[in-house]
């Protein structure tokens, strides 16, 4: 997909947004932004206007293939724009542009069941309040036809919200397995929100998605809090690549950590006990991605933690298991004072790891006692440096999160599997103001900064 370049004239700017909400329609299956990363898949940018809506039979039949599927996504039509290309595969191209251009300014899904091509679903010709269900080909609708039926239940509170949000404006919804289908590797850092669904607006250049995410089944949940004022999102672009501020690992790392092949690896290797993960997992966590210069990496990877005092003899002991580990595969063990980001070095002493090529590939640094707690700065692609202050939560946010994805794009942190639209925003900024707990899910808001 070619980004359009930018005409002149207030026609031209109308036809520019127009092209570029066909294109992103041409692009749908794509995903949501957790952590990272992180994670809305596609995106359908609207006018305000009329929306014509299903009436109660036709929302209790979308309610229906929802609970089945792994990732739903509402798009609002603009019959002045060019007709979809999932709409010409699905239907004849006379009949595509025919109903295209009398569907006006309706809604119109994209559903993605266990496998294969998604369902293009539409308000029926002879009862546009009732949806028509348009497969990819004979196989698909057959193995659909053949599935047993859900017992009949109402949607919970929170899952009524979701089904209001796609029946009335442009939205997506996911479940585990749509959200890994997206995310691949990433998809372990995102196990917190891989239940979610988000509302999704278009002011100017920046669009905005919030709504409810948690580790579990809405059906389960409460129906969670609702989104606060937002935080001067968006005002300044970030000196990283990468920014974080969060009161717990966990959110991120839990699902990683935890998994057992790799905590076995992690006790068994460099004597990280089930304990310690805990303790780290539940420790408060700034991290920073910057860009290097020079050297054998492209980026460097900056985190530091605050532990509890009384674990310091037990964090000490992992790391010299770490540093057993390193030595044996061929890296080098130096002690340097810390340094700091202005060119001072700090009273601190930092273990830098020097790799067989001569390189500094990373390291830590444990600073003194200070009100209980220990400070941990953890390094990779670089040596430990104490860096910029970092990023502020503002009010009830429990994480904050701040990136360039179009040079993410260039670290291969965004694959191709992510919407164009994400890969080359120019900022992202991501907020949760409640972490997902058990009986209540977490309420995640981001904003995209388009070119």
């Amino acid at each position: 997909m070619e980004r359009p370049s930018t005409p002149s004239g207030f026609n031209e700017i109308l036809l520019l947004i127009a092209s570029i909400r066909r294109q992103l329609g041409e692009h749908t299956c794509t995903a949501l932004v957790l952590g990272l990363c992180f994670l809305v898949p596609g995106f359908f940018l609207s006018f305000p206007g009329r929306k014509p809506t299903l009436n109660h039979q036709g929302t209790a039949e979308l309610f229906e293939i929802t609970r089945r599927a792994r990732l739903v996504q509402s798009f609002e039509a603009d019959s002045t724009a060019s007709v979809p290309q999932v709409w010409e595969k699905r239907l004849a191209p006379s009949t595509a542009l025919d109903r295209w251009t009398r569907h006006g300014r309706g809604l119109w899904w994209l559903i993605w069941l266990d496998d294969g091509e998604p369902v293009l679903a539409l308000p029926n010709r002879s009862d546009p309040s009732a949806l028509e269900l348009l497969f990819a080909d004979e196989l698909h609708q057959k193995s659909f036809d053949q599935l047993t039926p859900l017992e009949k239940r109402n949607p919970s509170a929170l899952e009524q919200s979701c089904l209001n949000w796609l029946t009335k404006g442009t939205a997506v919804q996911w479940q585990p397995s749509g959200l890994a289908s997206i995310s691949g590797p990433l998809f372990a850092a995102l196990a917190s929100v891989s239940h979610g669904c988000m509302r999704i607006s278009l002011q100017g250049n920046r669009l905005t998605a919030e709504g409810p995410v948690a580790s579990s089944p809405f059906l389960s949940l409460g129906d969670g809090p609702r989104k606060g004022p937002p935080h001067g999102l968006l005002r300044e672009l970030p000196s990283a690549y990468l920014e974080l501020n969060s009161v717990a690992l966990k959110p991120l790392l839990g699902s990683f950590l935890n998994n057992p092949l790799i905590a076995e690896q992690l006790s068994s290797r460099y004597g990280l006990s089930k304990e310690l993960r805990d303790v780290l997992l539940a420790a408060p966590v700034t991290l920073r991605v910057d860009s290097l210069e020079v050297g054998r990496f492209q980026a460097s990877v900056q985190a530091r933690l605050m532990v509890p005092a009384e674990q310091s003899d037990n964090l000490i002991q992992s790391l010299d298991s770490a540093s057993k580990a390193l030595l044996q595969r061929g890296f080098q063990r130096q002690q340097r004072d810390l340094q700091i980001s202005n060119g001072a070095t700090s009273r601190r002493v930092a273990v830098v790891w020097i790799d067989p090529q001569g390189d500094p590939s990373g390291g830590w640094s444990l600073g003194p006692e200070s009100q209980g707690g220990v400070e941990v700065l953890f390094a990779l692609g670089e040596a430990p440096t104490l860096g910029q202050p970092p990023i502020k939560r503002h009010g009830q946010q429990h994480l904050r999160l701040r990136g360039r994805p179009d040079q993410l794009v260039r670290l291969g942190w965004l694959a191709q599997g992510w919407p164009r639209v994400i890969r080359n925003a120019s900022q992202l900024e991501l907020e949760m103001t409640a972490l997902p707990k058990l009986q209540q899910p977490g309420w995640l808001r981001l904003q995209l900064e388009l070119r």
